[in-house]
């Protein structure tokens, strides 16, 4: 977890949970929940104006209804649409969504375009790109944004990652975007 602005503190008052969420600080949270239900978090530190709207869910599960939940109904699924189920459950679309409150780059018609970064120089948002991005993401920072994404080296796996590629591949080009 890291926060883009200001100090946040994750409190599931339910399962006696606090984390401290910090600006340009990554700090993980780890926890077994030992009760199937649904739990809502809030923010314990005044972080500013809209204190009172941060808010989420957080679902506990059998782990029978979590794989039911994880595999989806779809048998047919294809890449690209694993890939945009991987997207949810990995967190991503927390950060890279256009309705999202952390200030991260858009992938929506990224594929096969220009990026500038941060250190001045530009690169093409293709396959070894956006495998780079999840993999080491300090690596090419895009401009206008801080360093904040944590590494998923190790913690994905290789058929997942080419299907988050595949996904993001599939939002379009930025071509196709402008249309």
């Amino acid at each position: 977890m890291i926060s883009q602005d200001v100090i946040h503190s994750l409190f599931l008052p339910a399962l006696r949970i606090k984390q401290d969420v910090l600006p340009g600080r990554y700090t993980q949270l780890w926890f077994q929940a030992d009760q199937v239900g649904e739990y809502l978090p809030e923010c314990a530190e005044f972080c500013g104006t809209d204190h009172s709207q941060m808010g989420g869910r957080l679902v506990v599960m059998e782990p029978a209804a979590y794989q039911q939940w994880l595999n989806g109904a779809a048998t047919d699924e294809t890449l690209a649409g694993r890939g945009a189920r991987l997207f949810r459950s990995y967190g991503c679309s927390g950060c890279h969504e256009g309705d999202s409150s952390v200030r991260a780059p858009q992938l929506a018609g990224v594929y096969g375009r220009t990026v500038p970064l941060s250190d001045g120089g530009t690169t093409i948002a293709d396959e070894s790109y956006i495998r780079d991005s999840i993999l080491m993401p300090k690596k090419q920072v895009v401009a206008g944004f801080q360093p904040l994404m944590p590494s998923f080296q190790g913690r994905i796996g290789e058929e997942d990652l080419i299907a988050l590629i595949a996904y993001i591949q599939s939002l379009g080009r930025s071509d196709e975007v402008s249309r």
